[in-house]
């Protein structure tokens, strides 16, 4: 988080996404947390603004085949934090499960602290995009 390595969105849209729904133990729902991801990115295109970058392959259409943008979230950015043993995916339970020692050190001012920090990203990519 602290490093703010963002070269697309994407990243940023995936942990709001699953902070939203995340459990009391530290699972969410892959559904949960794809729609989510995916409403971040349909209401960008809704209002008559692309999605991210050019680079980033989400357009109205490949939005709605949701197998294809589960397994590009599974590839990046969820990979990236599955690297660092931050997350957890187990396809047998459609879980995506956050480190269970790491989420038992976190608390509610870590997760309000790591909302804004996201927000704020969030909007200072698009902001740096040209307000997109």
């Amino acid at each position: 988080m602290e490093e703010r390595d963002y070269s697309l969105s994407y990243k940023m849209p995936f942990m709001l996404s699953f902070i939203k729904v995340v459990n009391t133990i530290g699972d969410a729902d892959i559904e949960k947390v794809l729609d989510g991801y995916i409403g971040f990115y349909q209401n960008k295109i809704d209002r008559g603004l692309p999605a991210d970058r050019s680079t980033c392959p989400y357009n109205a259409k490949t939005l709605k085949d949701r197998k294809a943008i589960s397994r590009n979230m599974l590839t990046n950015p969820f990979e990236k934090f599955e690297r660092k043993r931050f997350l957890y995916y187990s396809k047998d339970l459609s879980v995506i499960s956050m480190n269970h020692a790491l989420y038992s050190q976190m608390t509610d001012e870590d997760w309000t602290r790591v909302k804004e920090q996201l927000t704020e990203d969030l909007k200072n990519y698009y902001v740096e995009l040209g307000g997109i």
